[in-house]
């Protein structure tokens, strides 16, 4: 039951206290609602406070008795209500939505394929190992001088083992490519061989080292490079779009709950409307039952209670939306909370700091994953056409090999030192390769990569362009914001006065129950709108956070 107190121009001290969850924002809890004004005579005067007197104890009696079951339980119903809903922070929703947002996951594995590209470019330059084993048997005639050579056989048989191992390498400081490679051949021909071995086959070795060093394309670490070097700037170029996606995303929702803890606002402000006209209703129905009220009036407060109840209604369904709108960020959906979400942190309070444009710009160019993203990709455009320039050139490649051999009846004696080396292999040379005419290809080829490249620093200043633009836009949308934010206070404290002279008014007899309804319904409007200038000014900050690229300074990132 609410508690009762004394009131000064009730002399049975029983006027009943109302709800006071916007106690502070000027609402008095001991309203006497009195439909009659004084006369402009003095024995008139007198009689209407003796009646007044006497109809405010009859009507704060009654009210007494209705309050215990009514108000009470509408001012419980939206506590219990709250209790039952999931509570969320802001901290909390942030983490969730790095977690399982789609776009934020879709961000995240586009980067993670991207980070791939490294190793496949860097295992151009891996080791490479080829080996071979092979058996087979060739018969094939003799020409007159092979036979005259071969001792006078018709034909030729050879049957045998091949065996190859080598190991080749891209050099990724000078291009050149090196090759090691070892051969073995054991055969046995058709040709006599008196001092064969019984059962033993001829054993051929090599072993040498080739390699392929261009002069011209291909020549040099920045083009041996430039793949790889393409390959992690594409990567760190999706690490920064990741996270300027995990900006923006995170932007919309610290925006969305701000809108989520209006919308709760909007149904306390609603609720606490409705306290109001109940209470009123109450007052004015008991005066009416003795006659002291006519029926217009009660209508009245009937007719404002139905659109408070209306108004909550709607605030409702919008608080609804907004709590819908936060879970579809986080991929949940109503059956996971079918009580609803309940924002538990407060909107950001105002502060009065002082921020330099200056210092914004030079922190979102230095900080802004947008425009980072651009500069890398400026920079990958460049080595592309730093690459295909030299792919315009034509092929000039400098050959050398070397290398020793052996023949032996025995595998481990074919290759012996002492004996390869007295047989060795060499070779040097040049070797070029290039179109006849215009090589349109490579011509193509670098026209295009000119074309990305300009584009690419287009991008980039756009970029410049748009930072500059954001950082105006989001200081002066923050300093306006401020502005209506103080400006709408002066008028909620006005109107807590003027709604205090009203009572005043009221308790001496000047003033009806529509103009105690009106003035409490627009104090409560009039903080309505303080929080909403509260919210735009919090908005203004996300946007001037996601600009200079700070916003996700604020939460801990739960991958580290």
């Amino acid at each position: 039951m609410h508690p009762t107190q004394a009131h000064p121009v009730c002399p049975g001290g029983a006027c009943t206290t109302a709800p006071a969850s916007f106690e502070a924002a000027g609402f008095c809890n001991r309203t006497c609602v009195i439909g009659m004004k004084h006369t402009s005579t003095t024995s008139s005067a007198k009689i209407c406070v003796t009646l007044t007197a006497a109809v405010c104890a009859l009507a704060c009696q009654s009210f007494a008795q209705s309050a215990q079951a009514t108000p009470q339980k509408d001012a419980q119903a939206p506590a219990a209500l709250a209790a039952q809903k999931q509570s969320l922070s802001l901290k909390e929703l942030v983490e969730k939505l790095r977690a399982s947002n789609k776009t934020i996951r879709s961000k995240q594995a586009e980067g993670q394929i991207a980070a791939t590209g490294i190793d496949r470019a860097a295992s151009a330059f891996q080791p490479l190992a080829n080996i071979s084993a092979t058996h087979g048997k060739s018969i094939t005639k003799n020409t007159f001088e092979e036979s005259m050579i071969r001792q006078g056989t018709g034909l030729y048989d050879r049957k045998g083992n091949d065996y190859s191992v080598g190991v080749s390498q891209l050099l990724a400081s000078t291009g050149a490519k090196l090759e090691v490679k070892s051969t073995l051949s054991r055969f046995l021909t058709n040709i006599p061989d008196y001092n064969r071995p019984e059962g033993a086959y001829d054993n051929r070795s090599n072993l040498g080292f080739s390699i392929t060093q261009p002069l011209v394309r291909d020549a040099g670490p920045t083009v041996t490079n430039a793949r790889l070097q393409v390959a992690k700037l594409d990567a760190t170029a999706a690490d920064h779009a990741t996270r300027d996606t995990e900006t923006s995303v995170v932007a919309e929702a610290i925006m969305a709950y701000h809108e989520m803890v209006f919308a709760q606002h909007r149904v306390q402000a609603a609720q606490e409307k409705i306290r109001n006209g109940q209470r009123l209703l109450v007052e004015a129905q008991a005066i009416n039952r003795k006659g002291r009220l006519p029926d217009s009036d009660v209508w009245e407060v009937e007719n404002a209670l139905n659109r408070f109840m209306a108004g909550l209604s709607e605030a409702q369904q919008v608080e609804r939306e907004k709590i819908n709108r936060v879970r579809t960020m986080l991929l949940s959906v109503a059956a996971d909370s079918p009580q609803g979400l309940l924002a538990v942190d407060a909107l950001p309070a105002v502060t009065d700091k002082t921020l330099n444009a200056d210092e914004s710009l030079r922190t979102a160019m230095s900080r802004r994953d947008d425009y980072l993203m651009r500069k890398v990709q400026a920079e990958r455009e460049g080595v592309q056409l730093a690459y295909t320039q030299n792919q315009t050139l034509p092929r000039v490649d400098l050959v050398a090999s070397y290398g020793m051999n052996g023949l032996e009846y025995a595998a481990s004696r074919a290759y012996s030192w002492s004996r390869m080396s007295d047989y060795p292999t060499w070779s040097v040379g040049l070797q070029a390769s290039f179109p006849l005419g215009i090589n349109l290809q490579a011509q193509s080829d670098l026209k295009a990569a000119l074309i990305r490249r300009e584009d690419a620093l287009l991008g980039l200043k756009s970029v410049e362009v748009q930072i500059s633009n954001d950082i105006d836009t989001t200081l002066s949308m923050r300093s306006t914001a401020v502005e209506r934010w103080d400006l709408w206070k002066q008028v909620h404290a006005r109107e807590k006065q003027q709604l205090e002279l009203e009572r005043r008014k009221f308790t001496a007899g000047r003033s009806d129950t529509r103009e105690v309804l009106l003035r409490e319904e627009r104090v409560i409007n009039a903080l309505l709108t303080v929080y909403e200038q509260q919210m735009a000014v919090a908005r203004a900050e996300v946007l001037l956070d996601a600009a200079q690229g700070t916003l996700l300074d604020s939460f801990a990132d739960p991958k580290k």
